[in-house]
């Protein structure tokens, strides 16, 4: 400092001191008002949905119209998100220089791309429709190796698939396959399939719990689909084996029906009275009797007559009644 501004901050009375002292702290708040001012000027969005391929500095700040349709780089894949930190942010807005700072480290903004998903579903449907139109007739599941493929298009491209390319080996019934989204014109994304093709059965179960004495009756029956290594070898398959029959002991409902535990309804049981009819052309007799053994229909069992006493063999005719030829 110059003599002569010493002299005369010297000679400069008290309350004159302090009055510029009051001002250069005014001007001094000024400044840092309007800098704080400016710097807020932008604020944030918590959470941005974009549709393009760039992340411009509108999908992360409003209020900076002059700097809205600036590109700040790439945008993330259809159907995911980036989260941009304190850090980050406070870059961008620096290179930038846009009227922004953040005002703890735990600001933040979610950048989320929309997206159309081709789900598992619709993959898998037409995977099995090519294999059908290639001669697999059977039905079938399909087991991925890839659990669950899917593919995200972006958000103005509808959720069309193509199988491009399937190589099918029947023998390990195995298979190999190209899908692309959403058409072989326009393959915008690609993804490789392959697994196992897994064969179904058909098979009878039960409604309900039956029980030996009931009667099966087409309505008894519901059908499943099964893979085949999962069919026991002496399952039933064939209604024609089940209707008319019943239960040895009880089976209950959705259970596979296994050969042996089906017998055929004992229509006359030992013991009990019976009716017994004779005949021969034209002539038809009836006489009064007991079964000496239970049968189903169409088996031969001992009764006797109770007129004469005799012991008889008869076939099973229907319920509590035997036929004489």
């Amino acid at each position: 400092m110059s003599k002569m501004m010493k002299d005369f901050w010297t000679q400069t009375s008290l309350s004159f001191k302090a009055a510029l002292l009051l001002v250069a702290l005014l001007s001094l708040s000024v400044g840092i008002a309007w800098g704080t001012k400016a710097a807020t000027a932008a604020t944030l969005k918590p959470v941005s949905i974009i549709e393009g391929e760039v992340l411009r500095a509108s999908d992360i700040f409003d209020g900076i119209s002059g700097h809205a349709d600036r590109v700040i780089g790439a945008a993330p894949q259809p159907g995911q998100d980036m989260v941009l930190n304190a850090r980050t942010l406070y870059r961008i807005a620096v290179a930038m220089n846009l009227p922004w700072r953040p005002s703890s480290m735990n600001e933040q903004v979610t950048i989320r791309r929309e997206a159309n998903l081709v789900p598992f579903k619709t993959i898998e449907s037409s995977l099995k429709n090519k294999m059908q139109n290639n001669g697999l007739s059977d039905d079938f599941n399909l087991v991925f190796y890839n659990q669950n493929p899917t593919i995200i298009l972006p958000n103005n491209v509808e959720s069309n698939i193509e199988i491009a390319s399937l190589d099918l080996d029947l023998q390990s019934d195995s298979f190999s396959a190209v899908a692309v989204a959403p058409s072989k014109d326009n393959p915008l994304k690609k993804i490789n399939l392959s697994g196992k093709i897994e064969r179904l059965v058909s098979v009878p179960v039960f409604r309900t719990a039956l029980q030996n004495g009931d009667v099966i009756g087409e309505n008894d029956l519901d059908w499943i689909q099964i893979p085949v290594r999962e069919l026991q070898h002496n399952a039933m398959t064939k209604k024609e084996d089940l209707i008319g029959m019943t239960p040895r002991r009880i089976i209950y409902p959705g259970k596979f029906v296994l050969k042996g535990t089906l017998e055929k309804p004992q229509l006359v049981q030992r013991g009990e009275n019976i009716t017994i009819f004779f005949s021969r052309g034209p002539l038809r007799l009836s006489a009064k009797g007991k079964a000496l053994q239970s049968g189903a229909i169409g088996d031969t069992v001992r009764v006797t007559n109770d007129a004469s006493s005799r012991t008889i063999t008869a076939r099973v005719s229907r319920t509590k009644e035997v036929i004489v030829h």
